[in-house]
């Protein structure tokens, strides 16, 4: 009899570790788009509003990529614990040997945006529509360059009303600059606290 009380307790600590490491990435992946949308640019919000995340399984939840302040994008986390999340782990780690959630922007400037590729830009709107843009917002006084350029281009000479609301690259600063680094393990962090 004790034996089994044993085995069971074995078996259920190995379902809520399980239920941690899940919850823990899916709440990692959620403070991680949280985070991009405040450092990126907000004009319109549509960028903001258009991140999403890709589980290990292939679930998914976006953004609904609409205008207006950034809003949150949260992943289910019912089907993830207990029983549910030990299976989800062990097919992962089977095929794959890592758990990944995938972060990622589906709006169709996300490549301007996110300072990957050059273009010609333009205010779709005098000034920014979201409260988030027009507190990041900066005006240089000059026009844009006149060939392609990267969005954070703004002093390309001469009297203009050239603007951004985001540093210069700064998705590819969160990126391999710590920040997502410290988002997973605050997120991990907190999960073993509640241990």
């Amino acid at each position: 009899m004790i034996f089994k009380k044993t085995k069971d307790l074995i078996q259920r600590l190995d379902q809520d570790t399980a239920s941690l490491a899940l919850l823990s990435t899916i709440k990692a992946a959620e403070r991680t788009v949280k985070e991009l949308q405040q450092e990126g640019p907000s004009w319109t919000g549509r960028f903001s509003n258009s991140w999403q995340i890709l589980g290990p399984q292939g679930q998914q939840v976006k953004g609904d990529g609409g205008p207006g302040e950034p809003r949150a994008v949260k992943f289910m986390n019912a089907p993830f614990t207990g029983p549910q999340a030990a299976r989800i782990l062990f097919r992962t780690t089977a095929t794959t040997n890592k758990v990944v959630f995938t972060v990622s922007n589906y709006s169709r400037w996300a490549g301007y945006a996110t300072d990957l590729v050059d273009g010609r830009f333009y205010r779709p709107t005098e000034q920014p529509q979201t409260q988030l843009g027009l507190s990041k917002w900066e005006l240089s006084g000059q026009r844009r360059p006149g060939s392609l350029h990267r969005r954070y281009e703004i002093n390309g000479g001469g009297s203009g009303d050239a603007s951004r609301t985001a540093q210069e690259d700064w998705f590819a600063k969160y990126v391999t600059g710590g920040r997502l680094d410290k988002s997973v393990s605050i997120e991990v962090n907190n999960m073993l606290r509640r241990l």
